[in-house]
């Protein structure tokens, strides 16, 4: 009887141990990115109610992973005269060391000032590139002038460790 109760103890332990791991160690399998943007568009009103704008942002980013560097980005954006948003565009991301990365971003919620939406990263040189392909959520607030994002990527143990242990 002894035995059966140290057994199932020994059970519940091993049982619990690993969804905790599971549940600690699994926020290190995501690729986080900050970035902060000063903005600039320009907007035409057409006369069906719609408008089309092309737009700019340029800034910084930092990731989970302790990178650093410099963003710019160029899309376009379309309201419909039913109000529907639509947003594409193409950012390069320039690290510490010059090394770049190109993610495409697009969004077809929101409103304008605030939105979610899904960035790949479509190509890169160095390490970034074992990235390529990463499918990602981000989510955008846009300032008077300014905008903040926030993208977070699932990625493997093996992409996090590649970019723990980057070389070039």
């Amino acid at each position: 009887m002894m035995f059966k109760h140290i057994f199932i103890i020994k059970l519940s332990f091993v049982f619990f141990a690993s969804i905790l791991s599971t549940t600690v160690f699994a926020e290190k399998d995501i690729y986080i990115l900050n970035s902060h943007y000063k903005t600039s568009q320009t907007m035409f009103n057409l006369s069906d109610g719609s408008n089309y704008n092309t737009w700019a942002m340029k800034g910084s980013w930092t990731d989970n992973f302790s990178n650093f560097g410099s963003v710019n980005c160029v899309g376009q954006a379309q309201r419909s005269k039913k109000k529907d948003l639509s947003i594409y565009g193409v950012c390069e991301i320039k690290d510490e060391k010059k090394l770049k990365k190109w993610w495409t971003i697009e969004r077809n919620v929101g409103v304008s000032e605030l939105g979610v939406g899904k960035s790949v990263q479509v190509a890169a040189e160095g390490y970034w590139s074992v990235l390529n392909g990463a499918n990602c959520n981000y989510a955008i607030k846009h300032g008077e002038e300014y905008s903040y994002s926030i993208t977070k990527c699932k990625i493997t143990s093996n992409q996090a460790k590649s970019l723990s242990n980057k070389v070039n």
